[in-house]
């Protein structure tokens, strides 16, 4: 017997190409992460951003979509933000799915979707040409990888980055990218950012020893400016000198920045059992520029290290500006106008259903109304 697509209803998007959901669409996406899947721990990006001094990145973490505290809109709106922002760039740092089954500690009963209808939404919002462009990284969170280890042994985030083509970007636990960028202290006039992405297990408690884990893992994984995490739905930010490895028999000594990126969940079911406190949910762009390293001659001559004539910053800007938030709020494109002529359109069909449908009033001697002719109106 002949197999066909199953039907399902596609999201109405600007895009409108949600088939993530179909047969044959699903078999071709575990083909493709079987064949581009090497297990290596830490996966290398390179980003060529040689022309801006400066990198705006949105890292998205702990979206939780499906949840009922997912803040669907304060999302969509960051993405209008940075899709106009021509230096900036989207990391997709794990948990993207709430991902909710019988074995984690979320219910499903208690989840506004389906694993599989979570995968649609995050196939749709995320197809806009310019904003997959824009990302540069995807990890997978405990959420995601939670179903792969215990329960179907399928990489429930693998399927969307599959179908939007993006698995050259997807590693699914750790990431190093290696960002180019302009910097006037070199004499090749570039400096490469190098940045640390991993979503985060097990490194719950206080936020002191939260940054102290992240500053330690420095001396685990190597060379780095900035590490980026989520997992603890905390908005934690720590800068430090620290001497790290560089190259095979070398150290160097530099500043060095630790960021636990906050959720866009407003509060899960499981935080509000165990009555964990809200989480703060300041979400920024964080914007990534080389000075001039002022310590660097005191470092070389007082301790001995070697040392970089630049330094990287780290700024953030809260995507709750007001200005940030009427920049989202805008219709930018015709996008938007034929959502409004759909709404519109199915808006006049239901009236119009509704008006067919309506059973004909008989006129009583009570509703006849005559005018001054005596005719009735």
């Amino acid at each position: 017997m002949e197999q066909t697509d199953r039907k399902y209803s596609k999201l109405k998007t600007p895009n409108n190409v949600s088939t993530v959901a179909k047969t044959n669409q699903r078999l071709e996406s575990f083909k493709e992460q079987i064949a581009a899947d090497d297990f290596s721990p830490i996966k290398t990006i390179q980003v060529d951003a040689s022309q801006n001094e400066e990198i705006v990145l949105l890292v998205l973490n702990d979206l939780h979509i499906g949840s009922p505290g997912c803040n669907i809109d304060k999302i969509l709106r960051a993405l209008k933000e940075v899709k106009h922002i021509p230096n900036a760039y989207i990391i997709l740092n794990g948990d993207l799915m709430n991902n909710a089954n019988n074995i984690g500690k979320s219910s499903p009963l208690e989840n506004d979707l389906s694993p599989m209808n979570e995968q649609k939404i995050i196939h749709t919002i995320f197809s806009d040409p310019i904003l997959k462009n824009k990302i540069i990284c995807s990890t997978s969170g405990n959420h995601e990888s939670g179903a792969r280890a215990k329960d179907s042994g399928l990489d429930s985030l693998g399927t969307p980055m599959a179908s939007l083509g993006l698995l050259e970007k997807y590693a699914r636990y750790m990431a190093q990218i290696v960002v180019k960028v302009k910097c006037p202290f070199t004499q090749s006039g570039t400096a490469n950012c190098r940045i640390l992405v991993r979503h985060g297990t097990g490194m719950g408690g206080k936020s002191g020893a939260i940054l102290d884990k992240m500053f330690n893992m420095l001396r685990e994984f190597g060379n780095y400016d900035v590490i980026f995490q989520g997992h603890t739905h905390k908005n934690l930010m720590s800068t430090d000198d620290q001497v790290v490895q560089n190259g095979k028999y070398s150290t160097i000594k530099k500043p060095v920045s630790v960021i636990n990126v906050p959720a866009f969940e407003e509060a899960s079911q499981y935080a509000m059992e165990v009555a964990m406190p809200a989480p703060n949910t300041d979400n920024s762009f964080y914007c990534i520029k080389a000075v001039t390293n002022l310590d660097a001659l005191d470092s070389y001559l007082n301790d001995g290290y070697n040392v970089l004539p630049y330094t990287f910053v780290v700024d953030t800007v809260s995507l709750d500006r007001p200005e940030l938030v009427k920049l989202g709020e805008l219709n930018f494109d015709t996008i938007i106008d034929e959502e409004k002529i759909e709404r519109a359109v199915d808006n006049l069909a239901n009236k119009t259903i509704k008006k067919a449908k309506r059973p004909k009033s008989k006129k009583t001697n009570d509703d006849i109304v005559e005018d001054e002719n005596g005719k009735e109106a």
